[in-house]
């Protein structure tokens, strides 16, 4: 178990009770979470949610938006 799964158990319990409150279906989530697809927008929330910065939980910068 990965500790981005142990920090979602003691916050949520549940993958599916993390993505109702992100606003997200579960299989987005997990994808997040594995590292599959990058959603800028659904890190920064999960970030957010769990105190952290993107750099921080996912150890990269690919949720800069460049302007």
């Amino acid at each position: 178990m990965t500790p981005l799964e142990i920090q979602f158990l003691e916050k949520w319990g549940t993958l599916t009770a993390a993505a109702r409150e992100l606003h997200c279906s579960r299989s987005q989530l997990s994808y997040c979470i594995l590292r599959r697809r990058v959603s800028p927008d659904l890190r920064e929330r999960l970030a957010r949610a769990l105190n952290l910065t993107v750099e921080e939980l996912f150890g990269d910068s690919t949720s800069h938006k460049t302007s």
